[in-house]
């Protein structure tokens, strides 16, 4: 059964129904997800729902959409296509969900809110972790502002622009290492 279930599907018809459901949901269904990104496409969702062995309702699935994501190491923001993969076991209390948790450990168990079924409530958690670490991927990006280690670079932002961040009275506690270091390998026979 292919569906555009509404909320008033109970999550064990459905899994009774082997039922798939699929969506197309906007960004301001979805309002932990779009604070993270700057522009949010529609996301599409494709939840398959069916009984375990044990008569547990398991969801397998699939959830994907582009989203506007900003880059930590140039600043811009950068198209990402964000997928997540969901096969969860749905407990309706923390009780069962514990007792479920600790005979599976492999399997992640969600609880839900309600025994209507709440697309949202299953998918939001599971593409915020799918959020990319890393997002500009281009390790050449043209607007990755400049960095500079040491003496490196110097030449181009200008000594003078350096020295004037430089505190006059700061101490220096191996300024004479060097200096010390020399002294000994002449001295050395």
């Amino acid at each position: 059964m292919n569906s555009q279930a509404s909320g008033s599907s109970t999550y064990r018809s459905l899994a009774q129904q082997q039922a798939v459901v699929t969506r197309l949901l906007d960004s301001q269904l979805l309002p932990r997800f779009a604070q993270e990104c700057n522009a949010v496409g529609q996301i599409a969702v494709r939840l398959a729902f069916k009984r375990d062995d044990q008569g547990r309702v398991q969801v397998v699935g699939t959830v994907q959409g582009d989203s506007e994501l900003g880059c930590h190491r140039c600043d811009h923001t950068v198209w990402r296509k964000i997928e997540a993969n969901v096969e969860v076991l749905l407990a309706f209390n923390e009780d069962q969900a514990a007792a479920w948790a600790s005979q599976q450990a492999g399997s992640e168990v969600v609880v839900v809110s309600s025994a209507n079924l709440d697309v949202v409530e299953l998918v939001e958690d599971e593409l915020l972790l799918a959020l990319p670490e890393r997002v500009c991927l281009d390790d050449d990006c043209p607007n990755m502002p400049a960095m500079f280690y040491g003496g490196e670079g110097l030449a181009s932002v200008g000594e003078e622009a350096v020295q004037e961040d430089v505190d006059e009275n700061r101490r220096l506690p191996f300024a004479g290492l060097k200096q010390a270091l020399q002294d000994g390998e002449d001295k050395a026979p």
